[in-house]
């Protein structure tokens, strides 16, 4: 399934791009890649810290309440695709979506919306920015579906390539509050709690964020 997932974001992305070009070299819009932006993400993951809450009834009928915070660090990887256009020289507004893992076995498909600032408006001049970027996350587990909240602070370095390409290096922290599945600890590991018997399901994930990106 997540082959499947990622065959077609990339053939997505291509066939998006390659109109694009198309399009804006034929002149059927003037100045078409400086309005209009496409492009693709790489991110690496780290999570440092974690939020748990549940509150359930268990397997032998009595109710379990946690709250507990928990440190580790653990690796994940994002890869987006995004389409957006520039409100003005300084600031961009895209939309992203994509592949995005959360901790260990668990992941998301996101669909955020990014609102990135320019320190400087000259397109052929390196340049730092900073970005915001939230939005929800969905993803299907077992018979329900799972909907996440995904938050996004930081900044970065702009290389542009050509007059219409550009690369970005990019550093952000990343706050995730989604509702995991909760094991039953008396049946083992491998089971879960039936959502019919959950309370309260609460996650929060607090990530560092390594990224670099194409953006046309």
């Amino acid at each position: 399934m997540k082959m499947r997932f990622f065959r077609r974001i990339s053939i997505s992305a291509v066939l998006l791009l390659l109109c694009a070009a198309s399009y804006g070299k034929s002149g059927g819009h003037p100045g078409f890649f400086r309005v209009f932006t496409f492009g693709i993400e790489g991110n690496y993951i780290g999570t440092a810290a974690s939020y748990r809450h549940f509150n359930f009834v268990s397997s032998y009928g009595y109710r379990v309440d946690q709250r507990f915070w928990r440190t580790g660090y653990h690796s994940n990887g994002e890869f987006l695709i995004h389409a957006g256009f520039n409100v003005s020289r300084r600031v961009n507004m895209s939309f992203y979506t994509g592949y995005s893992g959360i901790s260990r076995m668990e992941h998301t498909y996101p669909l955020t919306l990014r609102v990135t600032y320019y320190f400087s408006g000259e397109e052929m001049e390196r340049k730092w920015f900073a970005f915001a970027d939230a939005g929800p996350g969905f993803y299907k587990s077992s018979d329900r579906m799972v909907m996440s909240g995904i938050f996004k602070l930081g900044g970065g370095y702009r290389i542009p390539l050509s007059l219409c390409s550009s690369l970005d290096f990019m550093v952000s922290v990343r706050n995730v509050m989604t509702n995991t599945s909760v094991p039953d600890f008396n049946t083992g590991t491998q089971f879960f709690i039936s959502g019919d018997n959950l309370r309260r399901n609460n996650a929060v994930y607090l990530s560092f964020v390594f990224g670099i990106g194409l953006t046309f």
